[in-house]
């Protein structure tokens, strides 16, 4: 059944998906690529949906890639409620088992999170206790990896009025990626803006340092990346999975 407003339009090159998670169903869309290829999850930003990583999943696909861009729980096209990124661990954990057994899958998983999609898809590899990720490969891409230091300092006061309201008063910490950052084990990209006025720059330069991980720092790009910002850093992705797998 198609809810107005609840259900992802359909998009004439992907096939719509509903994947079974803990809360219920989370929706996205799927482009498949013909044969043996490496695969992304790919994962948006606060107030977006699966729509919203179009750019980034179909530059993947047209580079020889499996590209799976996924509505994170409580947006549209996916059940349960919103907790900005505590329950990714479990829900990507799910998303991963579907993608890793759609046939010709083989190679580089790559979890591609947006702003806090890349909040959620660092701390499902890196939170202690928690499932063993599936994921070969991270690029977070304006993630806010410290909840409080971004509240301090974002231009954005809706922000933090939504953090207010959201988080709960231990995950400020345990949900802030920085916190588990000695954690993290598998190849990471950590993808800044520098006129990024949302998740300052020098926050996510001071998670690279604390996780021993590389950033990429992109001198013209504030905190979402255009669609040619975008090819850029898909180009890097598919480079730097080859050359680490």
């Amino acid at each position: 059944m198609t809810i107005p407003g609840l259900t992802l339009p359909p998009l004439p090159d992907a096939t719509p998906v509903d994947l079974p998670g803990p809360a219920g169903e989370l929706g996205g869309y799927f482009w498949r690529h013909p044969g043996e290829a490496p695969a992304a999850l790919l994962l948006h930003g606060w107030g977006q949906d699966a729509g919203a990583m179009v750019h980034p999943a179909r530059q993947l696909h047209a580079a020889g890639w499996h590209a799976l861009s996924l509505s994170q729980r409580g947006w549209r096209g996916s059940a349960g409620c919103d907790d900005y990124g505590l329950s990714g661990p479990a829900d990507l954990g799910a998303a991963l088992a579907w993608l890793t057994g759609q046939p010709g899958v083989s190679g580089p998983l790559v979890l591609l999170g947006f702003s806090m999609g890349g909040l959620s898809a660092l701390l499902s590899v890196s939170v202690p206790g928690g499932q063993v990720s599936r994921a070969t490969h991270v690029v977070a891409v304006s993630a806010p990896t410290d909840l409080r230091a971004v509240y301090d300092t974002s231009s954005l006061r809706f922000l933090r009025r939504c953090y207010n309201a959201i988080l709960a008063p231990e995950q400020w910490r345990e949900g802030s990626p920085v916190t588990h950052a000695a954690g993290l084990n598998v190849p990471t990209l950590v993808v800044i803006g520098a006129h990024d006025r949302i998740c300052a720059p020098e926050i996510s330069r001071l998670y690279a340092e604390a996780a021993g991980v590389q950033p990429l720092e992109y001198a013209d790009m504030a905190h979402e990346p255009d669609e040619a910002q975008w090819a850029v850093i898909v180009r890097e992705l598919v480079t730097w999975a080859e050359l680490t797998k």
